[in-house]
């Protein structure tokens, strides 16, 4: 036991909770999945950056509130009105600052760092995981004396997935900017995330002020929306990988054999597996590296098209000339390859 009755075993399992829950949910962006440097900074702004933040902001916004309208009322118009903005605020900068810092990398080594819906519930989960296991503690710290461990336990069961699913809103509509072309939907599109992640938590937290523990049968409903939103975008991204790469067989970049296995997540998976038991390790290695820069060059050929813009064709040809050198070739650009 910790100071004040506080269970550390209890949140040290919630934390373990947190990092399974973060492990999965980066497991099931199948096609492209976000590398560990990009994904571990968010979340550790999760529980830091946008905390403190928070904390700060909240508590000038209770404050303020306090001296106008009774201490009661004050903090529910403080959940309702004034957390919800500051919280997806101080998250989405994260979200913000990781897809600047992955385009311009992007730039350099080829490939799509921050893209798409998938994209945009990983990041936006990093850091509402990394928010949520800290809130959590507080709240558990704060409360212990009146409500014991069953708020505790019932905020970890469902392990942050409010946080998660509210500020992967804002990195959908983040995630979304390089699949558009229009400039003014590449401007309102994270505008719109924000704001829906925004209404979002505000909903959810007049509905816990008002019904209790009832409020997280909402969020129950939300995650149902996640899990088929999921399901669908996975299937824009299988198409996208059918159709981006068939000329890349024609032009010898791709044989016709790993064309037919990468629109098929489980099939290169046993792919994998054959590979590992057959004990042939550095065949697996390089035959990772090909099919996730393949993807990467589906999904670049895709956000690049009408008009092929001149930094994604430099992108997909840094990413053609990657594969020839992994299968031991040499590559020279070709500035006229837009489809």
């Amino acid at each position: 036991m910790g100071g004040g009755g506080l269970s550390v075993s209890l949140i040290g399992i919630g934390v373990l909770q947190t990092v399974v829950y973060l492990l999965f949910i980066r497991a099931i962006d199948l096609y492209e999945r976000e590398q560990f440097r990009y994904v571990i900074p968010v979340f550790v702004w999760g529980l830091t950056v946008a905390v403190v933040i928070s904390l700060v902001f909240n508590t000038v916004g209770a404050v303020a509130l306090s001296a106008v309208v009774d201490s009661q009322v004050a903090d529910v118009l403080t959940a309702v009105f004034v957390a919800p903005v500051v919280e997806e605020c101080a998250k989405g900068l994260a979200l913000l600052i990781a897809f600047v810092v992955a385009s311009l990398v992007s730039l350099r080594r080829g490939g799509i760092e921050f893209s798409g819906v998938m994209d945009g519930i990983v990041y936006g989960s990093a850091v509402g995981f990394g928010f949520s296991i800290v809130e959590d503690v507080l709240y558990y710290a704060q409360t212990y004396a009146e409500v014991g461990e069953q708020t505790f336990v019932v905020r970890r069961f469902f392990g942050g997935f409010g946080h998660a699913a509210f500020t992967s809103l804002t990195g959908i509509g983040i995630g979304l900017i390089p699949w558009v072309r229009s400039g003014a939907l590449k401007v309102l599109l994270p505008i719109i995330g924000l704001t829906a992640a925004i209404l979002m938590h505000a909903f959810f937290n007049l509905s816990a002020t008002l019904f209790g523990p009832l409020a997280y049968g909402f969020l129950f409903l939300v995650l149902v929306l996640y899990v088929v939103l999921i399901v669908f975008w996975l299937s824009v991204e299988r198409r996208t990988i059918r159709e981006e790469l068939r000329d890349e067989v024609a032009a010898g970049t791709i044989s016709a054999a790993e064309y037919a296995m990468l629109p098929t997540y489980f099939t290169r998976t046993f792919y994998y597996f054959g590979l590992i038991f057959a004990g042939r390790i550095s065949d697996y290695r390089r035959a990772r590296k090909v099919h996730e820069a393949a993807v990467n060059l589906a999904f670049i050929k895709r956000v690049g098209r009408k008009p092929y813009a001149t930094p994604q064709q430099h992108k997909a040809e840094l990413l053609r000339r990657r594969i020839a050198q992994l299968r031991g070739r040499t590559l020279r650009f070709r500035p006229s390859a837009a489809p």
